[in-house]
């Protein structure tokens, strides 16, 4: 009977012990503010839905648009291709519930944390004709690590991480997908059997040669003027189970390298308002990379002449976009032949 009145005490306290120990848990200042600033400024439901994004910010406005199931930016009436993983990772942060602790809502509050709709820096989303979030983006806080944010129409203001704050002050440039071959284009080292480059001489205005691929010979400097050099092809393709340049044998993993190098190149920016067709204009004769490929279709890179900073503008086939490559993209697009 003793052990029994004693156990029956025991299971008495630990049922006591156990319900203030939840208790404490649930009523826990710290885990009450972080429930509390857990927080979603968009609907995870609503992110399927969102066919166009605006961010203005001090440095401009960008507009993104959704069309056929691709997402572009839109620059003075042209769609440029955009990032589409960084445009997802926009939205999944938008609509990740995070720490966002609320710091007031009150609205004499938001001119000076920077947040008055006229002047703040803003995101909006929309789906179709509906705007499913209108986010302001408003000064730092104290400690520099957190900005200030609220819904438009709203008074309440939460701060979170500059995660936001850097995607809308973002230029139009860290949207492009400025590659030469999308990677919906699924072009691979493995699929390209030749691969044929070539470059003017005259590649400038001056008429000089271009890296290694032109050296002038020893004592001829002051000899009279030639006739215009023709211009200089490198012919890759490959041979049992190797590569081989101008029909000699080449340092296969090289040139595995080099051809990877022009599939994965990029351009630094957009020629806005350009519109070309590899080789067909006057102005993208000076340089041609063809990549001939295993389903017997081929690509083609098509260069101008040597802009500032040795930069050329290039065109794509199957592209009507002109793309403005910096000067040691071309490098590496155009190598001599004693590197292979």
């Amino acid at each position: 009977m003793v052990y029994k009145t004693k156990a029956a005490i025991l299971s008495v306290i630990i049922a006591v012990l156990a319900v203030v120990y939840a208790g404490s848990l649930v009523f826990d200042p710290d885990r009450v503010s972080a429930r509390d600033a857990a927080y979603a400024w968009l609907e995870a439901k609503s992110v399927p839905r969102v066919d166009g994004v605006e961010l203005k910010s001090a440095n401009g406005a960008v507009t993104l648009v959704q069309k056929n199931a691709a997402w572009f930016v839109s620059v003075g009436g042209q769609d440029y291709p955009a990032k589409e993983r960084r445009i997802e990772d926009l939205l999944n942060l938008l609509s990740k519930k995070d720490s966002y602790p609320a710091r007031g809502a009150e609205a004499a509050s938001h001119g000076r944390l920077g947040l008055l709709e006229d002047s703040a820096a803003r995101i909006t989303a929309r789906g179709g004709e509906a705007i499913l979030l209108d986010l302001l983006i408003g000064n730092t806080d104290a400690s520099g690590n957190e900005a200030y944010l609220r819904k438009a129409g709203q008074n309440e203001v939460r701060s979170g991480a500059l995660s936001i704050s850097n995607y809308v002050s973002s230029a139009n440039t860290a949207w492009y997908n400025l590659r030469l071959f999308p990677e919906a284009a699924n072009l691979t080292v493995d699929g390209v059997q030749r691969m044929i480059v070539t470059l003017s001489p005259a590649d400038d205005a001056e008429g000089e040669a271009s890296g290694d691929w032109f050296e002038e010979p020893a004592g001829v400097a002051d000899a009279p003027p030639a006739a215009p050099a023709a211009p200089v092809t490198l012919t890759f393709a490959r041979a049992s189970g190797g590569w081989t340049v101008n029909g000699r044998e080449a340092d296969a993993p090289k040139v595995e390298s080099y051809v990877r190098a022009v599939l994965d190149a990029e351009g630094d920016d957009f020629v806005t308002g350009g519109i070309a067709t590899a080789g067909s204009a006057p102005s993208f004769n000076e340089g041609r990379i063809v990549l001939e490929l295993g389903d017997g279709t081929s690509r083609v890179i098509s260069v101008g002449a040597k802009l500032e900073s040795n930069k050329r503008d290039a065109s794509v086939s199957g592209s009507p976009y002109v793309y403005s490559l910096a000067g040691w993209v071309v490098d590496r697009l155009f190598r001599a032949e004693s590197e292979f």
